[in-house]
């Protein structure tokens, strides 16, 4: 026997089908089975549209009572009735006739401020939009750059989480679309994720775990991407800072920055 979309009760189902039932308004609809459309399903979607059409139709009623006229000349007529009642109101004199030239501006003004309010709310709107897409980009790429460099710093994965959380906050994309540490923030501005990561070993070693614990990178010489930084006074060493300059300008002048000197400048403190 076919199982059956909605029942009263599970009494009359084989019991190795209980699990795809779900209750609902004291019955059971068959849920479990993907693209399976209950009856329950189908009443709610012909109640949604008897009412979008009950709707509709009282609209159309509604703006029936116009008649031939259309909206935007009802809407002109009614904004001459300031006008009209000063008319009426007796004796034209020259307070009167500004009074009519002022509500006569307003009257012809009114349609387009009702459709400058309207471009104005749509603009509003798609920038809103605007704003929502390139946030989600920014963080994509954001998230895309502290990935690579994590997984080239050998960062465990059950801390890549935290990570990236930390990275939304002090990371932007900057005019040249590169992925770099925010001024005023916590961090060494202006470096990329892998400068990052080296200098955040000694402040959070857990995400290397037990074995890179204080920023020592386990071996690895790549250079602020895994391996001690350099140019910090407890990693000072001139010949992978002259590998590295030799590799790679940029990120040399980023690992000195983050330890607290410059390419070729004096070894700094010690990090308290």
């Amino acid at each position: 026997m076919g199982l059956k979309a909605l029942v009263d009760n599970l009494d009359d189902v084989d019991e190795k089908y209980h699990d795809l039932y779900t209750e609902k308004n004291g019955k059971f609809e068959l849920t479990g089975i993907e693209g399976v459309k209950t009856q329950a399903d189908v009443d709610r979607l012909q109640s949604a549209l008897a009412k979008e059409r009950n709707d509709h139709k009282a609209v159309r009623e509604r703006l029936g009572m116009l008649g031939d006229r259309k909206i935007e000349d009802v809407l002109a007529q009614l904004d001459r009735i300031p006008e009209l009642e000063a008319a009426a109101a007796g004796k034209m004199d020259d307070e009167k006739i500004n009074q009519i030239v002022e509500t006569r501006i307003k009257t012809k003004l009114a349609p387009l401020e009702r459709e400058r309010d309207t471009l104005r709310n749509q603009l509003g709107e798609k920038d809103k939009l605007i704003e929502s897409y390139t946030t989600k980009e920014r963080t994509r790429m954001i998230h895309d750059a502290v990935r690579s460099a994590a997984a080239a710093s050998k960062v465990l994965p059950e801390a890549l989480e935290d990570a990236l959380m930390l990275a939304e906050r002090v990371f932007e994309v900057n005019e040249d679309g590169k992925v770099t540490t925010k001024d005023n923030v916590g961090v060494t501005p202006g470096v990329e994720p892998a400068v990052w990561f080296t200098d955040l070993q000694a402040k959070r070693p857990h995400w290397w775990g037990p074995s890179s614990g204080g920023g020592a990178g386990g071996g690895n010489r790549n250079g602020g991407v895994g391996g001690a930084n350099p140019w910090t006074h407890e990693g000072w060493n001139m010949t992978e800072q002259g590998r590295i300059l030799k590799e790679n300008r940029t990120r040399a002048e980023q690992l000195a920055k983050a330890a607290g000197t410059t390419i070729g400048g004096q070894r700094p403190q010690p990090r308290k």
